[in-house]
């Protein structure tokens, strides 16, 4: 069966499938005006390298020195994101009343932290977004003071923006309604078709019972076909007239039939005769 079959039986079956067709629009609609739409916090936080160089000693006395110096702005920023992406700490925002549906992405040419939260109210994602800039931060300098860096050699964080970046997301309300109408679409083909068949099935059923049921005479056999001799058909072809046209009579079996002898080659033709 192919669509066009199945549109085919949708409309002639429109007593079934026009019912289900409006429960799914109606369900469709219920949706779009029950569920509400996430909402996206972005914001950016910047990696800022001491502005003091230290000095060289010319004692030459070993003075502690931040490594991370070493390593580069991004090897901080990615450890300082592992260290906020941790499980441990996803579960503790969330008993927090946090949404734990976020992201940390790291830039790749400048060492720029972005965040992106994603809840389903304005002041979930608002609040997440901050506590997530201020465990970032933390884990900066913890990750900075564990090697004992002085602090003219700390490495700081700057929140690049300044109010809450939160747009309204309708990616959710459009899946759900794409996934209600899709399969109210396939339940209501489905349910057409198996209930087209229990029909057929049913009407063949019937008229099977009610065929060879007692009190009714079975339907008159066809009459037979009239059976043609050769001379008929060769009489009709040389006379000229369709032989479909001429409805001729039964032959006898104890017939005789008069076959006329045909000359070579025709009269007229020049040829010889013999």
């Amino acid at each position: 069966m192919d669509f066009w079959d199945l549109t085919k039986l949708l409309i002639r079956r429109w007593y079934i499938a026009g019912p289900l067709l409006l429960l799914t629009v109606a369900a469709t609609a219920l949706a779009a005006v029950k569920i509400e739409p996430n909402y996206v916090a972005t914001s950016y936080v910047q990696l800022v390298p001491p502005s003091v160089t230290p000095k060289e000693d010319d004692r030459r006395t070993p003075r502690p020195r931040n490594p991370w110096l070493d390593l580069g702005l991004a090897s901080l920023g990615k450890a300082a994101i592992l260290t906020v992406q941790d499980q441990k700490v996803v579960e503790a925002l969330k008993e927090a009343g946090y949404t734990d549906s976020f992201t940390l992405t790291l830039d790749q040419a400048l060492p720029i932290v972005s965040f992106e939260v994603i809840a389903p109210t304005r002041d979930q994602a608002t609040a997440t977004t901050q506590e997530l800039v201020r465990r970032f931060g933390e884990s900066v300098t913890a990750l900075q003071a564990d090697y004992g860096a002085a602090a003219e050699q700390t490495i700081t964080t700057l929140r690049l923006t300044v109010g809450e970046n939160v747009t309204e997301s309708t990616s959710k309300v459009k899946r759900a309604l794409v996934a209600i109408a899709g399969l109210g679409v396939l339940l209501t083909t489905a349910l057409t078709v198996l209930l087209d068949a229990m029909i057929r099935r049913r009407r063949g059923r019937h008229a099977a019972a009610t065929g060879a049921g007692p009190g009714h005479d079975s339907p008159p056999a066809d009459p037979p076909v009239n059976q043609r001799s050769a001379w008929a058909d060769r009489n009709s072809a040389q006379s000229g007239v369709d032989d479909r046209a001429v409805a001729l009579e039964p032959v006898p079996a104890d017939a005789t039939v008069i076959v006329p002898r045909t000359e070579w080659p025709p009269p007229g033709t020049g040829g010889n005769h013999r």
